[in-house]
């Protein structure tokens, strides 16, 4: 069942991209329906596996543990709607000059060229970022999930090009026709002009395009401005001018990052408290770095606890915590392996908060400096 549910869910994004392939090396025309699937397969995956990896942003840790390691985020997540923006840009603007572009207007199709250009960089951008990084050989995510974040950009460039060469193609051939009618209408004296709009200076300039065999240059002229547009747009929703190339340089461990995150944290799935370290930090409240087995570790205060009143027990009573430790292992270890979510994660924290003010009991009993001992706990020696 579960082999079935992976194959519908994962062979529609490769197949669609297939098929575009193979249309485009046939040269085949069609209405754009694998295209349009392409696309909504892509961002389907996009956001699933966003929210799969859950990535934290470059100034936090990453952790590094057997079941739940997690990856820096390849985009800034400050900044992502920056990229959303032109990226939608790019994809209404592809899908404009798709069905409209035997009928556009000179300008509109100059203009939508323009936006197309724009996903092509932003898409180019992301392929750069995703495809060329390390791999971040710290995490446990698969290569897998970086193709199938690929597909959507993919496609886009494949399309979005190919696209670009029908339009400018096609609109050499229609100026060619165009020409030869308007010598045609001169001679028999029945020729008129048509305005698309009404503003004077948008037809003057619809008629400079129209006459012009460089729509693609001008629609590379037209990219700075409309970027432009878009950009002060975003400034008033509290995004930067520079908003664009932040997202990918304000990042850690990718292809286009420029920032340096703290070493990973290392959280060892035999214990319960650490386990519960991954919940959500405004339950488990993380207090510092710390040193177990070489390896950094972010503690808090239960976990501190826990240890402090397992040392106690191994120096006051050995074979007592032998026992216990035996017990541990063999019924604690095996939950803890079954904890992979940070909402898992809180609930055993809230089940251990009992038995860390048992063992803080216990502790003030039986320890002359109690406070000191769990301070002292997971510090270099």
């Amino acid at each position: 069942m579960i082999i079935i549910l992976l194959a519908v869910l994962l062979i529609p994004g490769p197949l669609f991209t297939i098929l575009n392939i193979k249309n485009l090396i046939l040269h085949r025309e069609h209405t754009g329906k694998f295209e349009a699937m392409a696309f909504t397969v892509g961002i389907l995956y996009s956001l699933m596996l966003y929210g799969i990896w859950n990535p934290r942003s470059w100034e936090e840790s990453v952790i590094l543990s057997d079941d739940m390691s997690s990856l820096h985020e390849p985009l800034a997540r400050g900044y992502l709607p920056t990229i959303l923006v032109l990226m939608t840009v790019g994809l209404l603007s592809y899908g404009y000059l798709k069905t409209k572009k035997e009928k556009a207007a000179p300008l509109a199709a100059v203009l939508s060229m323009s936006g197309v250009y724009i996903g092509v960089l932003v898409n180019l951008a992301v392929m750069v970022q995703l495809f060329g990084s390390a791999q971040m050989a710290f995490t446990n995510f698969m290569p897998g999930d970086v193709l199938l974040m690929l597909l959507l950009p993919f496609n886009y460039l494949m399309l979005a090009v190919n696209l670009l060469i029908q339009v400018v193609k096609g609109q050499s051939r229609r100026l060619k026709e165009q020409k030869e009618g308007m010598e045609s209408d001169k001679q028999m004296g029945t020729g008129t002009d048509w305005e698309p709009y009404k503003s004077r200076f948008l037809n003057d300039c619809n008629r400079i395009l129209a006459d012009s065999e460089n729509w693609a240059l001008f629609a590379l002229l037209f990219t700075l401005p409309l970027l432009c547009v878009i950009i002060v747009v975003l400034l008033l929703f509290g995004q930067r001018p520079d908003s664009a190339i932040r997202a990918f340089t304000e990042t850690s461990d990718w292809t286009l990052s420029a920032k340096v995150s703290p070493p990973p944290v290392v959280y060892d799935s035999h214990y319960l408290c650490t386990v519960a370290m991954q919940g959500h930090k405004e339950l488990v409240k993380p207090q510092r770095m710390g040193l177990r087995r070489g390896n950094k570790i972010m503690v808090n205060r239960q976990l501190c606890v826990a240890n402090a009143f397992e040392q106690l027990l191994e120096e006051r009573t050995p074979r007592f915590h032998r026992a216990l430790r035996s017990f541990y292992d063999t019924y604690g270890y095996p939950v803890s392996r079954h904890i992979k979510t940070p909402f898992s994660a809180d609930v055993i924290y809230l089940i251990m908060k009992p038995l860390e003010w048992l063992f803080v009991v216990v502790l003030y009993l039986f320890d002359e400096k109690p406070e000191d001992r769990i301070a002292k706990q997971y510090l270099p020696l």
